[in-house]
């Protein structure tokens, strides 16, 4: 049985939820920051060390919406970005999270 609250259409997923997918990237995290609102959880970041000595790579989770610090998400996805020195050097949104199924769609 899936443990989400539904508004609607969305369905808002819980912390665990959204760490089940994310263990299919990355294991060993540290929690950067987590952040939710009255409906739930809208961003969860964590990041592994890289192969290379000051290199780590972030994993976030953003639900689709407007929150209190003014960002906006058109959609709920995972996001990884890589960092170089403590500075991002690229990223990009590796799975999309489809409400009609309740699946995660990868990004290929």
């Amino acid at each position: 049985m899936k443990n989400f609250i539904e508004k609607g259409q969305e369905r808002i997923l819980t912390k665990e939820e959204v760490m089940e997918v994310i263990v299919r990237y990355a294991e060993n995290t540290t929690f950067v920051r987590e952040l939710s609102d009255e409906q739930g959880l809208y961003l969860l970041e964590v990041k592994i060390e890289g192969k290379k000595q000051g290199d780590s790579i972030q994993y976030q989770y953003r639900r689709k919406g407007i929150f209190p610090n003014h960002n906006e998400a058109l959609e709920t996805d995972l996001y990884v970005l890589y960092y170089q020195d403590e500075m991002p050097v690229s990223g990009d949104t590796i799975a999309v999270y489809k409400t009609e199924t309740g699946e995660w769609e990868e990004v290929k």
